[in-house]
């Protein structure tokens, strides 16, 4: 055997000495752990989604302008209740009153082309008539007859050209007096002025809710209150229109509202363009709670409190459970083509004083317990505790119980 040979030999054994030594050593700490246990037994599961939201109306409009003009007047104060077709705010209209005069001069414009084009015409429908007459008897030549045509062409495409002229000038004046109608801006719903937003001698700016300005006021219907949360991805699935919930208030203690889920988002809230490379991004979906209770109860609230809200996603009756602490992950390998790796549930159970591995197939889980439906009986003892010490657990291993306090 080379020199290569030898030291690499060498090496290997010390390694197995090493492990070996490692392993007796963990073993040996093994058994002289004193481990808990809890029994198997039959109890009720209540799994929930818990999460911080915030107060919301569950109707409300976010009151805008269609057209860029100063605001000149703000008719409304924040907290003042409205009804539907109530002056909110009025804009500044002489820009828009010259443009409206402007597109009443060119329609009369437009409508005095239009009489000429059809006088012209007229005159050309009869000169061609004659001429046709003419050219029929062999009195006039066929390029005279072809020029008549042809200048009856013309005046058919003058007289089209007038006409549509007319009908642009009578869509611009349509314009014109729609912009000019949208510079007063009343209140397409009923409801209380929750987040006045404009100020007087400012610019209200059209269509762009995500700029400054574009958005004056919000009106919100009261009389239906809601709470908003954001939920992850491993918490969504488990979320269904009609679930119960419970929502407690930070700015009105000791009151427990109840409520129903009303909506959640099929889609992430993540901006468009964000790279789908980044796994490290935490995704989250809107859902929103419907709050029951009485006019004077939901009346209390506001929009924008701070909220905590827990929803009853899952419950199970006298369903063999098993505690959370006794359950360890294993990794194995998964289906398919057995590229990924995938994990098991095991428990440890003590049998004879020795511990022995079972392979769980759980349902329900709660922060506490797991649904068993397969790999356990009720009254067994499986192993709790300590939690660094279950890590070390082997199937077959002789173990110490701790006797209950």
């Amino acid at each position: 055997m080379t020199r290569r040979g030898k030291w690499m030999l060498g090496t290997a054994v010390v390694l197995v000495l090493g492990g070996l030594a490692t392993w007796l050593l963990l073993k040996s700490r093994a058994e002289d752990v004193a481990y808990t246990t809890e029994a198997v037994r039959r109890q009720d599961l209540r799994e929930s989604v818990t999460a911080n939201g915030e107060i919301q109306a569950r109707t409300k409009v976010n009151v805008g302008s269609t057209i860029t003009a100063e605001i000149r007047e703000i008719h409304v104060k924040d907290g003042q209740w409205v009804k539907v077709g109530d002056l909110l705010v009025s804009l500044d209209q002489e820009r828009l009153r010259q443009d409206l005069v402007r597109a009443e001069l060119s329609l009369v414009t437009a409508r005095q082309d239009l009489k000429n084009a059809q006088a012209g015409f007229d005159k050309q429908s009869q000169t061609y008539q004659r001429r046709d007459d003419l050219y029929a008897k062999g009195i006039v030549s066929k390029e005279d007859f072809q020029q008549e045509k042809l200048n009856l062409d013309n005046a058919t495409t003058q007289l089209e050209r007038a006409k549509a002229g007319v009908q642009q000038a009578e869509a611009a004046l349509a314009q014109a007096k729609d912009n000019l109608s949208k510079t007063v801006i009343r209140a397409s719903m009923s409801g209380q002025v929750t987040g006045l937003k404009a100020e007087k001698g400012e610019t209200a700016i059209a269509g762009q809710t995500n700029v400054a300005g574009a958005v004056l006021m919000v009106i919100s219907d009261l009389s239906e209150m809601m709470a908003e949360i954001k939920v992850g991805e491993l918490d969504v699935v488990k979320l269904r229109t009609g679930q119960p919930a419970e929502v407690t208030v930070d700015a009105i203690p000791g009151k427990i509202f109840q409520g129903k889920v009303i909506t959640v988002a099929s889609g992430t809230d993540r901006p468009a363009g964000n790279s789908f490379g980044n796994t490290q991004e935490t995704q989250s979906y809107k859902v929103r709670v419907q709050l029951l209770g009485t006019a004077e109860e939901l009346g209390a609230l506001r929009p924008g409190m701070s909220a905590r809200i827990a929803v009853l996603t899952a419950e199970r009756k006298r369903v063999l459970s098993v505690p959370l602490a006794a359950i360890q992950e294993r990794e194995t390998k998964a289906g398919g083509l057995g590229l990924m790796t995938g994990s098991r549930s095991v428990v440890f159970v003590v049998k004879g004083g020795k511990a022995e591995e079972r392979t769980l197939v759980t349902g329900l889980s709660t922060r506490r317990a797991a649904e068993v439906k397969e790999g356990l009986s009720e009254g067994e003892a499986v192993i709790t505790g300590p939690t660094k010490a279950l890590p070390m657990l082997a199937n077959g291993q002789s173990v110490k119980v701790e006797k209950p306090k």
